[in-house]
């Protein structure tokens, strides 16, 4: 079955799934390998369950009305949400970048659905499966938010490719996914990829002129630069006008000037706010709309949470964590947060053969910070510590969940940082003193 004859079935259908543990009638269900499971041997399930059509790499099963067979069940849903974007043709603005793509997302589709009828990215669904389910729930909006993550080289040229952004921004480049990209500079290829595509197609990319190593990058590809900054294209400033612990910023929209509070901590979120409120002037957004948009928003899914608990008060960043952004959230907290301060961390995931290192200098960084406290949890901290510094460290959650159970620290501004995961918002309630999230 070719995309056009596939594509008309997804009209009559009731939508994709690639999960049997989710709605299944009347959906077309895609067999999908990945690394812990693979769809294929749910097919019998999803055809019980009352599917319209399985996507299925399997050769054992007859080719008929039900089932459809690909080389690639991935490929196909891929081409197939190609296909749909262009049926539906919205203006499509995506954001990538190693920190804060999720919060600028999200404050930025607050912004613009002010004005737009818009779709975003849910939750977190920015890979190879997720662009093209985010896609492919498009109905008739005229604008979408997508946001593209990866951690290997070429993964933003191909999501590119697949949901054909005219604008783009890449928020920041940082140490992360040091795994599959080997470096610094290979996350910079990496994430400009998004710069070479918009490039090659005429599109245009949102740049932060006060970064000169994203400035540069967006030079060399040649795409067009729409600059954010008082001499630039979009002449947008923020500055943070005090932190207790939520930011209050001070916002300069061309001429216009305002203050907002916000319910976001960490200074470092002043680059996700700023190119929130650029695109919200780009697109004509009245100040006054941008305002009320970015006092509203508030952060989830466990990034820079605050929570004020019973016995301390908690920032909880426990989606992800890389040598970037550990340092930004440490010196963010310390921004504001009066004595004693308490740092529980986790390991920093997918940074490849530097883990060890990465690690080893992330600690001797915090012994150079007016930090009180610090607990550290997983199986890299437990290499690299030395026990003699007296810093107590824990190979698994649940250890740290029986120490702090039995200590109790309280009257702390306690950080809970590290990788998904390690699974830190397990520590939550014992730190609060709440039952639950």
């Amino acid at each position: 079955m070719n995309v056009e004859a596939l594509y008309s079935e997804f009209l009559r259908s009731g939508g994709i799934c690639t999960d049997t543990r989710k709605a299944v009638r009347g959906s077309i269900f895609f067999a999908i390998r990945g690394e812990r499971f693979d769809g294929n041997a749910f097919v019998e399930e999803a055809l019980e369950k009352g599917c319209r059509l399985v996507v299925t790499e399997r050769t054992d099963l007859p080719q008929n009305g039900r089932v459809v067979h690909a080389a690639s069940s991935l490929e196909l849903l891929q081409q197939l949400a190609r296909h749909h974007r262009r049926a539906k043709s919205p203006l499509l603005l995506a954001i990538t970048g190693s920190n804060g793509k999720t919060t600028t997302k999200e404050m930025l589709a607050a912004i613009l659905s002010k004005k737009f009828s818009l779709l975003s990215t849910r939750g977190n669904l920015n890979n190879h499966i997720g662009v093209p389910l985010t896609l492919l729930s498009l109905g008739d909006e005229r604008m979408a938010v997508v946001e593209m993550g990866a951690n290997h080289s070429g993964e933003i040229r191909k999501l590119a490719q697949i949901a054909e952004p005219g604008l783009g921004m890449i928020t920041n480049v940082g140490k992360a996914h040091l795994e599959g990209f080997g470096s610094l500079e290979g996350v910079l290829h990496a994430k400009g990829e998004l710069y070479e595509y918009l490039a090659s197609t005429g599109g245009k990319a949102f740049v932060d002129g006060s970064d000169p190593v994203l400035m540069k990058r967006a030079g060399e590809t040649g795409v067009e630069r729409i600059v954010i900054g008082p001499r630039g294209t979009l002449p947008v400033q923020c500055r943070m006008a005090e932190q207790t612990p939520f930011l209050e910023v001070e916002v300069k929209m061309g001429g216009e000037q305002f203050r907002v509070s916000t319910g976001l901590v960490g200074g470092y979120n002043l680059q996700n706010i700023l190119f929130a409120v650029s695109a919200g002037y780009y697109f004509g957004i009245p100040a006054g709309m941008v305002r009320e948009a970015i006092a509203g928003y508030r952060p989830e899914n466990y990034r820079s949470q605050f929570i004020e608990g019973k016995q301390n008060r908690v920032i909880l960043d426990a989606y992800n964590a890389n040598p970037t952004s550990m340092r930004k959230a440490i010196s963010g907290l310390l921004e504001y947060a009066s004595p004693p301060t308490l740092l529980i961390l986790g390991d920093m995931a997918e940074i490849g053969n530097t883990s060890e290192q990465e690690h080893r200098e992330l600690l001797s960084w915090i012994k150079t910070m007016p930090v009180d406290r610090v607990i550290l949890v997983g199986p890299v901290f437990s290499t690299v510590c030395d026990r003699s510094s007296g810093i107590p460290v824990f190979r698994k959650i649940s250890e740290a969940e029986s120490y702090l159970e039995t200590e109790k620290p309280a009257g702390y501004h306690v950080l809970v940082k590290g990788s998904r995961i390690m699974e830190l918002e397990r520590l939550a309630p014992v730190l609060t003193g709440q039952s639950g999230m």
